[in-house]
């Protein structure tokens, strides 16, 4: 049975059950854990840190500039079982005001909403296997409205910072936080640099696109559009010709649609 929970004026600190909770906090700068189940959050006005816990979650930050995470946050450990038995397949909404949604293992879903929204990856490699709704290897994470004009892609490399448990994306960030060698354009002319999207030509999956540039190490990020999905994808080098795509992003659905996003180097950061 859905257990109602309502925050009071003011910053609170709200915990849901075991079970599937609604948990709706109208104002304050609030800390929320759904915990276990499959949860409704809203956090109201305020600058909140949202935590869906274990669980099919929806979790909206409403107005503010908020930390939203599908799972138990970046200091923990990850939800992996409950992933491949398709338990923790989230959607994250970010409202009005500059957010940072954090994704994690399953099917995610990801809207940052009006401002300057952060999208955070914390590991290249989300959990895959048999899902019980979706069948096996499963999609991951899916933006649904990244903006190059207002929108960040972050991702957690070990050792940068506080990085979070498990995080392992490796650091290419020679000055600041912004990847240090960037390229995008036709297949051919990329040559291994550290972010590469391809302008010229779709692909199957990540492994297809790395085939066709040259000097590619492990670590690198190649945003290329796939036609077996109809998105642009994000994939991670993992090795020579391999990749681990990671994320999708919904709105972007043809290869003019990507050439014309305009990413740069400053759409890349590391966190």
């Amino acid at each position: 049975m859905e257990k109602t929970i309502h925050g009071g004026q003011g910053s609170n600190s709200l915990f849901g059950s075991n079970g599937d909770d609604m948990i709706v906090d109208p104002t304050g700068n609030d800390w929320i854990d759904g915990r276990f189940g499959n949860d409704s959050i809203s956090a109201g006005e305020g600058n909140d840190r949202v935590f869906g816990g274990v669980g099919n979650d929806h979790v909206f930050g409403d107005e503010g500039n908020d930390y939203l995470y599908g799972d138990m946050g970046r200091d923990n450990p990850r939800i992996l079982g409950a992933a491949i038995l398709g338990a923790d397949n989230d959607k994250l909404y970010g409202g009005p005001g500059d957010d940072a949604l954090f994704a994690g293992d399953g099917r995610d879903s990801l809207t940052g909403g009006a401002g300057h929204d952060t999208f955070v990856f914390q590991f290249h490699n989300p959990s895959s296997g048999v899902d019980k709704n979706f069948g096996p290897n499963p999609d991951h994470t899916t933006i649904v409205d990244f903006d190059p004009a207002q929108d960040t892609f972050a991702f957690d490399a070990v050792g940068l910072g506080s990085d979070g448990h498990d995080a392992n994306f490796v650091n290419h960030a020679a000055r600041g936080n912004q990847v240090d060698t960037f390229y995008s354009g036709p297949a051919d002319g990329a040559h291994g640099e550290h972010v590469v999207v391809i302008t010229d030509r779709s692909f199957a999956d990540g492994s297809a696109a790395a085939k066709a540039i040259s000097g590619e190490a492990a670590g690198d990020i190649i945003a290329y559009f796939d036609y077996s999905s109809m998105t642009a994808d994000l994939g991670y080098v993992t090795s020579e010709n391999h990749v681990d795509d990671f994320v999708h992003l919904g709105n972007v659905q043809s290869l003019l649609h990507l050439a014309g996003l305009g990413l740069t180097a400053s759409d890349f950061m590391f966190c």
